[in-house]
């Protein structure tokens, strides 16, 4: 195997053993390798060493605030569940204020019913009393005008003027006996008893006229329109 001769030593003339310029080459290349190295094992291990002294500083940091954040956060924590049950519980009351609020409101319009009931049935009590009375009213006017067709207007005129007047008119229409020649014994007997009979008669039908009127006062003579004594209920 050949060995290639710029490898070889040299021996100088001095005797000594001359380095060959290969060698010296590839050692100053180690050398410079090696400073290289060294130079970046110096700058990263100095920031290997940052790095470590800020791990120790952040986990001293860690240690000093572990406590208080934890009892802050433990705070914190209570809290919500604080918050959170009194939401739950505000949110029942809410729904009992719902369920009360629908059960008022409810009653409110059963009582709102009950009440236009009422009204309608009072209504209709008053509406049928009136119908009623009316009736009878009209009634009792056709049996009084039945009782005395032929003075049914007379009967309606003295119901509604004073008794006064009727009883005048009664009496002035009574007949009156024209006596023209003097009277005699006889004649005089027969006009005194004539004035007894028209005298009674006149005053039994001025009473009867009186009693009627009395009564046609309250029954007979009402008007049939609902004037301002109408109570509803009948009247005043």
């Amino acid at each position: 195997m050949a060995i290639d001769p710029s490898l070889v030593t040299e021996i100088g003339p001095d005797g000594l053993l001359r380095e060959s310029p290969v060698i010296a080459h590839t050692e100053r290349m180690i050398e410079a390798e090696q400073l290289q190295l060294r130079k970046y094992i110096d700058e990263n291990y100095s920031k290997i060493r940052d790095v470590e002294r800020e791990l120790s500083n952040l986990t001293l940091e860690m240690k000093l605030t572990a406590g208080p954040k934890k009892a802050a956060l433990e705070h914190m924590r209570k809290k919500i569940e604080m918050s959170t049950e009194r939401i739950r519980i505000a949110k029942l009351k809410e729904e009992e204020a719902k369920k009360a609020w629908e059960a008022a409101s409810k009653v409110v319009k059963d009582e709102e019913d009950l009440k236009q009931k009422l009204c309608d049935d009072l209504n209709n009590l008053v509406q049928e009393s009136s119908n009623s009375q009316f009736a009878r009213l009209e009634e009792l006017k056709r049996r009084l005008e039945a009782l005395n067709p032929r003075k049914s207007s007379a009967f309606i005129g003295t119901a509604e003027s004073p008794a006064g007047p009727a009883l005048t008119t009664t009496i002035s229409d009574a007949p009156v006996p024209n006596v023209v020649k003097p009277p005699t014994e006889s004649s005089k007997s027969d006009v005194e008893s004539n004035h007894q009979k028209t005298g009674g008669d006149v005053e039994g039908r001025g009473k009867k006229k009186t009693a009627m009127q009395g009564r046609g006062k309250g029954i007979g003579a009402v008007p049939k329109n609902r004037g301002s004594s109408w109570t509803g209920a009948g009247f005043d």
